[in-house]
């Protein structure tokens, strides 16, 4: 039932009328007023006034839509604004504060450890030069374990003509065995470098590499160390 439906309800009833004889004093017909009761017939204002005049009820109420008085919601408080402090070129950043930067971003990393991994970015030395953020997704990166996994940066142009220039980042996940026609990180006669793999029979491989012109270098299976597959490219813009 509506509101206005309930109030003429309850004012009929007590008043000890019935439907029909209410209508029959409106000059509507009983099923008007049993669909005002039911909340299924809508009513203009003058009729509902009318109604409830009859009824005798005072200070009728409004047939219009009302909404529920709803308590009223403080309003947050707008954020305070939070300048991350830079220190300013000519200041010296302390020993301490250094140490203290970095536990900070060690406590982040330990606590986001299941979502990004810091990963170490090697030269051809095998030297960890730098990090990288990469999400780690499903336990793994790019299909490798997260603490497995490593960024080589190249120290030259030998691969341009498959499209990796010098100072571009391969992420390499681990494999040991040589996969045919892979870009793949391998140890050299004492460096590490990329290359692409073509198998040949004897056990032996062919190493391709492209600067100017294509080149290719027959070795054994034995002479070379297999480090890992380069899965993912990222160059600096």
């Amino acid at each position: 039932m509506s509101r206005l439906g309930d109030t003429i309800r309850a004012a009929r009833v007590k008043a000890g009328m019935t439907p029909k004889a209410l209508g029959k004093k409106c000059g509507v017909a009983e099923s008007f007023i049993n669909d005002v009761e039911r909340g299924t017939k809508i009513v203009s204002d003058d009729q509902a006034q009318r109604i409830l005049k009859v009824l005798g009820v005072k200070n009728p109420i409004s047939t219009e839509l009302e909404v529920a008085a709803e308590p009223d919601v403080p309003l947050r408080p707008r954020p305070r604004p939070y300048v991350i402090p830079v220190k300013k070129p000519e200041e010296k950043v302390t020993k301490e504060e250094q140490e203290a930067t970095q536990a900070s971003a060690d406590a982040w990393l330990d606590a986001l450890g299941g979502v990004v991994k810091r990963v170490p970015i090697m030269d051809g030395d095998g030297v960890v030069i730098d990090h990288r953020l990469m999400p780690v997704i499903g336990g793994k990166i790019e299909g490798g374990h997260p603490d497995k996994v490593i960024f080589f940066r190249m120290e030259d142009n030998s691969m341009r003509g498959f499209r990796v220039f010098a100072g571009d980042l391969l992420l390499t996940v681990p494999a040991a065995v040589p996969a045919d026609d892979a870009i793949m990180l391998l140890q050299l006669e004492g460096r590490r470098v990329v290359r692409k793999i073509k198998k040949q029979d004897g056990g032996k491989l062919l190493l391709q590499s492209y600067e100017f012109e294509f080149e290719g270098k027959v070795v054994a299976l034995k002479d070379v160390l297999i480090l890992g597959r380069c899965v993912r490219l990222e160059r600096a813009l």
